[in-house]
């Protein structure tokens, strides 16, 4: 098993108990140390560095939507202004691991 396919397992493991994308805060850092992973409310943040952001809200039992910002500061507010992505599993796994890779 590769660390791509460790990485959905463990997220899969959490979402199983359908939980908000902010209960996958401790899962993203263990897999990708560069990132820090932050709560706010449902919502997760991820941030790489200190101005690149993704954030993560669950919309359904295999949904998500994501949105990228190079900021200082966000807020998962932006994931309501629209032009988010929404991804199942497979491309939330696929969005995080690029994010980390950049």
């Amino acid at each position: 098993m590769d660390d791509r396919q460790a990485f959905k397992d463990d997220l899969r493991a959490v979402l199983r108990q359908d939980v908000s994308a902010a209960e996958l805060d401790a899962v993203v850092p263990k897999h990708f140390p560069t990132l820090s992973a932050f709560r706010e409310e449902d919502d997760l943040i991820l941030v790489e560095g200190e101005t690149r952001r993704l954030f993560i809200r669950r919309v359904g039992p295999d949904r998500f939507v994501t949105s990228d910002h190079a900021a200082a500061s966000g807020s998962t507010n932006l994931l309501d202004a629209g032009g988010e992505a929404e991804c199942d599993l497979d491309g939330l796994t696929d969005r995080i691991a690029a994010f980390a890779a950049l």
